[in-house]
């Protein structure tokens, strides 16, 4: 009964904390109050983790060698901030990393008791969108015409905001499809599944919305790859450099064919402002012929030579959040106090990183981000394929942050993370358990003959 109830209260903390992390991203909510339910949910998830604080700290005690590694990265942040920041940027801004990151840290690492909570919920969120996209097409016939913005599906009337839904949209279903696949349990499921996938990935395609699309190949990649990696380390081994050199390959060609391309002139002519054209491919032919103010290839072009030139930053960096102040967009603020600045960022935390806070900060970053990947592949043939799907939506946040993160406000980056970390810390004391369940099966099979 004891057992029960803490399974049940597990299921409900991460239902809790998952309904918080995507409470200001999922549009019905949007239409209600987001930031009301975004403030309820954080506190009654906070309220449960409390309740539920021993199992918490007992699955944190398994991770214990990643602290080393999160307490130097935030005191870096913190004294990067302090250093380099803060005569141009609020204390606000650093508060609002440290609060924020730290609650959904804590929010994923909870949730990770329960990962079904967490893959119901945002296969829920998927079904609601979905039946919105499908009366919507049934109504009119389209999501969006040729040389349009999506049309505003949710009904929200702020053309200002409707047309940013592309990626957001993609986001939802994307972890959908990964959480859809985690209940494939069967062939009628995984066939579903993978067809709800396809369809997806067609219709990310449609809608442009280029960075979920891109997060979930990563996803759906870095699965298939694990179960190679099970079957045959070697090969794995050897056939992933290779596949990474195709790709860098492969992005080569396209880039050098974008720059040629002169198809794409008669279809700059019915761009919205110049920047939309009618598909994925095609918008991003244009924009790498000509690239805009605003725009990802020029915003990384931008920062990049202020990099190259000015090697005296490039061990620790300009500053936490100066990125927007440097390059003439104002001061940025925390996640409460949204100002202008909070709308220009480098949509690429890794650049991010080594444009404010330096090589430091960059390696820092990069071995916390990459820890989970590492020794989830170690105990992959272990895991359910519950426990599969969300390490592989970490997979999907990761890349998606890497066309389209902020540091100071993708607080799903944390969530997700520690997710991956607590299902880490599950494994380890199952581990941990198995000789001592083994050792008492063998003592009791003595006592019975």
């Amino acid at each position: 009964m004891i057992k029960h109830d803490r399974r049940s209260l597990a299921g409900l903390t991460a239902a809790i904390v998952t309904t918080a992390a995507f409470a200001k991203i999922f549009v019905p909510f949007y239409l209600i109050g987001s930031s009301a339910i975004f403030g309820a949910a954080c506190v009654l998830g906070a309220a449960l983790i409390i309740v539920g604080r021993r199992s918490i700290s007992d699955m944190a005690v398994k991770v214990t060698d990643l602290f080393p590694l999160l307490v130097a990265f935030y005191a870096l942040v913190t004294i990067n901030f302090l250093f380099f920041s803060r005569t141009a940027i609020p204390i606000t801004y650093l508060l609002g990393i440290l609060i924020f990151h730290g609650t959904f840290l804590a929010f994923g690492f909870a949730a990770a008791r329960a990962p079904k909570a967490v893959l119901l919920t945002l296969l829920g969120a998927a079904a609601i969108y979905s039946v919105v996209i499908i009366q919507h097409v049934a109504r009119f016939g389209y999501l969006k015409r040729p040389c349009e913005y999506l049309h505003d599906i949710f009904g929200i009337g702020d053309s200002a905001v409707f047309i940013t839904f592309h990626q957001n949209i993609g986001i939802v279903l994307g972890l959908g499809s990964l959480a859809a696949l985690g209940f494939a349990f069967g062939r009628t499921r995984a066939i579903l599944a993978f067809g709800a996938t396809l369809v997806v990935l067609l219709l990310m395609y449609h809608i442009a919305a280029r960075g979920a699309l891109v997060a979930l190949l990563c996803s759906l990649i870095f699965w298939t790859g694990a179960n190679f990696w099970v079957r045959s380390r070697k090969l794995t081994a050897l056939g992933a450099p290779v596949m990474i050199v195709l790709a860098i390959g492969a992005s080569a060609l396209f880039y050098q064919h974008a720059l040629h391309d002169k198809n794409i002139e008669a279809e700059r002519s019915c761009h919205v402002d110049g920047i939309q054209a009618p598909d994925v491919i095609s918008r991003t032919i244009s924009e790498i012929q000509k690239p805009s103010e605003g725009l990802r290839i020029q915003i990384w072009t931008t920062a990049w030579r202020r990099i190259s030139t000015e090697p005296d930053h490039l061990i620790f960096g300009r500053g936490v959040g100066m990125y927007p102040v440097i390059e003439g967009y104002g001061t940025p603020d925390w996640l409460l106090r949204r100002t202008e600045a909070a709308k220009h960022y480098l949509h690429n935390i890794y650049f991010e990183m080594l444009y404010e806070t330096g090589i430091m900060g960059l390696l820092l970053y990069t071995m916390i981000s990459l820890f989970p990947l590492a020794i989830a592949l170690k105990h992959w043939g272990s895991f359910s394929v519950v426990q599969k799907s969300a390490i592989s939506m970490y997979v999907f946040q990761l890349a998606s942050s890497q066309v389209s993160g902020a540091f100071a406000y993708s607080y799903l980056d944390p969530f997700f993370f520690a997710l991956a970390v607590g299902i880490i810390a599950l494994k380890r004391t199952d581990d941990e358990l198995a000789p001592d369940q083994s050792s008492t099966m063998k003592l009791n099979a003595s006592y019975s003959r």
